[in-house]
């Protein structure tokens, strides 16, 4: 099948969990060569500021999942195209029972970072790290809702421990999915999705090609129709050569 675009996560697939991190050469340049035959864009959990470096290296252009799926950022524009912030009050809510279980949380409005003393106007994540597994599985069954998309991700700090992200129900990479695709006017089973964790499953399971990467939690490879190497391997790489370039 001729795939009309690729949308990667970026933390632990396209790069290192380290914050700082880059792509590797062979990665940036499978990107740019993959650019002039299909889209190529992001689905993340960062918001905007922590991704306009990466951005500019890959030479994106057109929509990306960003803020979790809080919001479509288009690079050609530099505007957001789409935006579904939770409401406030409920995220108040939220912080409330959240102290009794963890003082390390922030609240996020795609501009900047918030602490648990303030919540923003319009905001599109509460970002919970550092856990202990087992805290994290018991805070995602505490606040999982009809209101509220609640989901683990690998640490950004520190291996073993996990972050949750919790975000409207409607703000998800799978709605983000959906929003690309209706502004380039394609099909999601046009779409190749590239993962490595939990919250990756609502990204792969709305993409016609679902990829886990090769360091992929278990139950992501279990939902795949490929399993790529692994990010230290240029898992992306792989991808766009074997389903792009030389498809």
């Amino acid at each position: 099948m001729k795939y009309k675009a690729l949308i990667s996560d970026v933390d632990g697939t396209l790069i290192t969990y380290d914050l700082e991190a880059l792509p590797s050469k062979r990665v940036i340049e499978a990107i740019h060569k993959a650019k002039d035959m299909l889209h190529v864009g992001v689905a993340t959990a960062r918001p905007y500021f922590m991704m306009e470096k990466l951005f500019s290296i890959l030479d994106l252009s057109g929509p990306s999942i960003i803020a979790g799926g809080a919001q479509v950022y288009d690079t050609t524009t530099q505007k957001i195209v789409y935006e579904n912030a939770m409401n406030r009050k409920m995220v108040e809510e939220v912080v409330k029972k959240l102290k009794k279980y963890t003082p390390n949380f922030i609240i996020g409005d795609g501009q900047k970072e918030y602490d648990k003393e303030n919540v923003p106007e319009h905001p599109l994540q509460i970002y919970v790290f550092d856990l202990k597994e087992s805290l994290a599985d018991s805070l995602i069954e505490k606040f999982s809702s009809p209101k509220f998309s609640v989901h683990k991700i690998f640490s950004s700090k520190h291996k073993g421990k996990m972050d949750i992200e919790i975000t409207d129900i409607k703000s998800t990479k799978q709605q983000g999915i959906l929003k690309v695709a209706e502004l380039l006017g394609i099909s999601t089973h046009e779409i190749i999705g590239i993962g490595d964790s939990y919250n990756d499953f609502p990204l792969l399971m709305a993409c016609g090609l679902k990829v886990a990467i090769g360091n992929a939690a278990p139950e992501l490879k279990e939902i795949a129709d490929y399993i790529a190497p692994s990010m230290e391997e240029d898992g992306v790489a792989d991808v766009i050569e074997k389903f792009v370039l030389n498809s």
